[in-house]
């Protein structure tokens, strides 16, 4: 199993404050449309967390649709923090660590101070990953994720955004060694 955590998200999510020039619901969401409908959702084997720096949490099970249009994935934001009840989306408020603390797995964080590895040499099918790729456009995880970490990889010695770091992490992790 694969546990795609996307941590300090710069995201808000009230009515209001989703629209502000410092949140960036974008990164979430196309990151998320690629968690959400790669062959590891159909196959159950993938999950994904979503926590923003205001520790918000989201959890989208496997089954769990975002909609393709940024608008309509805004609303759903919005509705779940209401309380609405949306299929396969688990809201609650905790800190990252608090949120990852019963995920089971190894544990890696995708960062630029890492040290350059291809994700399919170090992903193996036969194993649970809990992988932390960071949710904001610029700077660096507030959250104490390096302590936390089994190990920091990196993909590019220069920061990358969002989805292409989760692009990396699935296709590395669905073609990894099955030994």
């Amino acid at each position: 199993m694969l546990t795609i955590v996307l941590a300090d998200c710069m995201m808000k999510t009230g009515p209001k404050d989703i629209e502000l020039d410092n949140s960036r619901p974008d990164l979430i969401h196309f990151s998320l449309l690629l968690a959400q409908n790669c062959s590891l959702a159909e196959e159950r084997e993938i999950r994904t967390i979503v926590h923003t720096r205001e520790n918000k949490v989201f959890r989208f099970e496997a089954d769990a649709e975002v909609p393709d249009r940024l608008k309509e994935f805004k609303k759903m934001i919005i509705r779940t923090v209401q309380g609405h009840n949306i299929s396969g989306v688990l809201f609650s408020e905790q800190t990252l660590m608090e949120a990852i603390q019963d995920e089971v797995g190894e544990k890696i964080v995708m960062s630029p101070k890492g040290k350059i590895k291809d994700p399919s040499k170090v992903l193996s099918r036969t194993k649970d990953y809990i992988v932390i790729i960071g949710g904001f456009p610029s700077g660096d995880f507030v959250s104490p994720v390096y302590k936390w970490a089994d190990e920091v990889i990196s993909i590019s010695d220069r920061m990358m955004k969002p989805w292409t770091v989760v692009s990396e992490t699935l296709s590395g992790y669905r073609y990894s060694s099955l030994k």
